[in-house]
């Protein structure tokens, strides 16, 4: 992402070229973009210099991309919290094929998170996880951590000799804090998700509709973003060949 940029002109194009230089000679390999809209924003608007940067970086992101057919091998994953902000360039078939959305943890994860991170807390008899989980709607991971986190901090202010997190404490972390995501976000993804279902012919897949299949495979999804808001993961493969493997494109994203 925002790695790939540098204040000499040409420097950021060579690091993007000679990354998937690299992914070539040690293919099998995956290439993984994180803040996504940083390397491929939309091209247009104002004609400031990090803008020309960034459109000349796309086009080389785009270029490379396009030339995955002679490089057997080679996946490209993607991931961002700003789709609207991705080039339509970045979006056609043959580059990003499929798009995955994940949600924010519904009730079990949020009560799964929980868990694991009052794993080696001493709680109180009073605390109930699940009511707190129920009572944390659109919180992410992250801030479901940083809950439990605070709730200790608060418990040792209040008595530095605590033994145990009481219910208390947890209310009072809960009631100072605002989750970061809200519902009208989550409604622009959703819009974006369904604007993306006529180009991709039927391979843009939620996270929810498959977790009722497989809650502890949509469990781990959570997990991997829990430093995320809201992340949609924008997996490409052009191509894919393995070299290890007989399995094609579609088969290596399912698994």
């Amino acid at each position: 992402g925002a790695e790939l940029y540098s204040m000499y002109v040409g420097e950021s194009e060579a690091l993007l070229r000679n990354t998937f230089q690299r992914a070539r000679l040690a293919a099998p390999s995956i290439i993984f973009f994180d803040e996504a809209d940083v390397v491929g924003a939309k091209r247009g608007g104002s004609s400031s210099t990090s803008i020309t940067v960034g459109e000349r970086l796309l086009s080389t992101l785009l270029t490379e991309m396009d030339g995955l057919e002679q490089a057997k091998g080679i996946l490209v994953l993607a991931a961002t919290n700003r789709p609207h902000a991705i080039d339509a360039a970045l979006m056609r078939p043959g580059r990003f094929d499929l798009v995955l959305y994940v949600p924010p943890p519904d009730l079990e994860a949020r009560h799964e998170i929980l868990r694991v991170h009052t794993r080696n807390m001493k709680v109180g008899d009073d605390v109930d996880l699940r009511s707190i989980a129920e009572e944390t709607e659109l919180f992410t991971g992250a801030e479901l951590e940083g809950l439990c986190r605070e709730a200790g901090i608060v418990a040792l202010r209040e008595d530095i000799s605590a033994t145990a997190v009481r219910n208390r404490h947890f209310q009072t972390v809960k009631d100072s804090l605002k989750p970061a995501l809200t519902k009208e976000e989550i409604d622009s993804y959703s819009s974006f998700m369904k604007s993306q279902s006529p180009k991709s012919s039927g391979r843009v897949e939620s996270s929810t509709s498959r977790g009722s299949k497989n809650k502890k495979k949509k469990l781990v999804s959570v997990f991997s973003v829990t430093s995320c808001v809201v992340s949609i993961a924008i997996l490409a493969a052009a191509k894919y060949f393995s070299t290890h493997a007989n399995r094609t494109p579609n088969e290596l994203v399912v698994t």
